[in-house]
């Protein structure tokens, strides 16, 4: 089970109501339900190894190894260390750690032992490639003259400057060998090969994945979208409608700078009359010029809390959740804001100056409104929330 840590300043009501919504929303998120609710595993009739990366590779590889049963023949996993699977002896999977967001020199061989393995699948034999957000970051191999280092401060630029995925992976794929098709070249020989991929990509662009390892047009290989942001929303969307709350707004694609998507959604809530909204998508945050610590989420959910906060607006929880449990640079999963939290002037001072520093963790930090829960194994884009206080009257789910 997933650690869901709060801080003790939080209303208890308000603690188990923040533990059902991330529990529930990241259970139907959960990478390996939707591998076997997504594949025919009888498709597989011969042989089959598996080779997957990024932030869900590990909850996926493990459940094609237990669906294969004595089909499977071995496989690759590269995947954060906190998402290992512990102990690994009764696996035929070999994990190597890596890291993220910026490839290190051990992502570098770990993509290394990846491609030693796919070049050795035995021609009639077959392979499923497991694909996941943070697989561009995973499965790093530079082409000829280009160093990890020049690679490293690419990306770290991009992100500084709140570049979208799009933009990250088309330099990416310039810089390195194995995205845009180079994989698929590499196990053409294979007797049949299939990628399942959860997509972190708001329109679900199979080139754009992981900067697309598998997309080669002479060598195409299937690929199946097993989630992506759209099962997030919906898994939201059942919570709140399961607290007989309807929804006045469930928008799924939110993309753009993160304050200015707060302030959209504290007007759509004023204009739906208090009922719940819920945004999914993929926001940015510009921190050029500033040392602050915060990410794309949090810095949502606090800027719609802090806009309705100042017009006083009522009584309102507002939850933001990365489905990945780390948010941009930091090591938040969300956060939980009530408007009892902002309700004294100096708070709604502080809360805007740390908006506009991009420093948000700190305030939200001070004032117990933080969720954490380390890396989940999944990663399906981020979630917000807002919808009355009231409808946490009679909850009782305990977790």
């Amino acid at each position: 089970m997933i650690p869901i840590n709060l801080s003790s300043k939080l209303d208890p009501v308000v603690q188990r109501f923040t533990r059902a919504f991330v529990s529930h929303t990241l259970a139907r998120c959960d990478p390996g339900s939707l591998v076997l609710k997504s594949i025919d595993f009888n498709d597989f009739d011969t042989p089959t190894h598996v080779l997957a990366f990024g932030k869900a590779s590990a909850k996926m590889a493990l459940s094609c190894e237990n669906e294969l049963g004595p089909r499977f023949a071995g496989g690759v996993v590269l995947s954060p260390d906190d998402l290992i699977p512990q102990p690994v002896t009764d696996s035929q999977l070999r994990y190597y750690g890596v890291d993220h967001p910026s490839p290190t020199p051990r992502n570098v061989a770990a993509t290394d032992e990846l491609v030693g393995y796919a070049r050795s699948i035995p021609s009639a034999h077959g392979c499923i490639v497991c694909i996941s957000g943070g697989g561009s970051a995973h499965l790093c191999s530079p082409k000829s003259g280009v160093s990890l280092e020049h690679i490293i401060e690419t990306t770290s630029a991009l992100n500084a400057r709140g570049a979208t995925i799009h933009e990250l992976n088309e330099a990416r794929r310039s810089l390195e060998i194995l995205k845009a098709g180079g994989l698929a070249e590499i196990l053409a020989h294979v007797h049949s090969c299939k990628a399942v991929v959860l997509s972190d990509v708001l329109d679900d662009d199979l080139s754009t994945i992981a900067s697309g390892p598998m997309m080669n047009s002479d060598h195409p290989i299937e690929h199946t979208i097993i989630g992506n942001h759209a099962t997030a929303l919906l898994a939201t969307q059942e919570f709140v409608e399961g607290l007989g709350l309807p929804c006045g707004l469930c928008k799924g694609g939110v993309t753009g700078e993160s304050s200015d998507r707060g302030q959209d959604l504290a007007e759509i809530y004023r204009q739906s009359g208090a009922t719940a909204c819920l945004f999914a998508g993929e926001t940015t945050v510009d921190t050029r010029g500033s040392l602050g610590r915060g990410g794309p989420c949090i810095e949502l959910a606090l800027d719609c809390a802090l806009n309705l906060a100042e017009t006083g607006f009522g009584n309102w929880i507002t939850l933001g959740l990365a489905t990945d449990g780390i948010d941009g640079p930091t090591d938040a999963a969300g956060a939980i804001i009530t408007s009892e939290m902002l309700r004294a002037p100096e708070r709604q001072l502080n809360a805007s100056l740390a908006i506009e520093s991009h420093n948000t963790l700190p305030f939200l930090d001070s004032i117990g409104a933080t969720v954490r829960t380390g890396p989940t194994g999944t990663n399906l884009n981020d979630l917000c929330m807002v919808c009355p206080i009231d409808a946490l009257g009679g909850f009782k789910v305990s977790i």
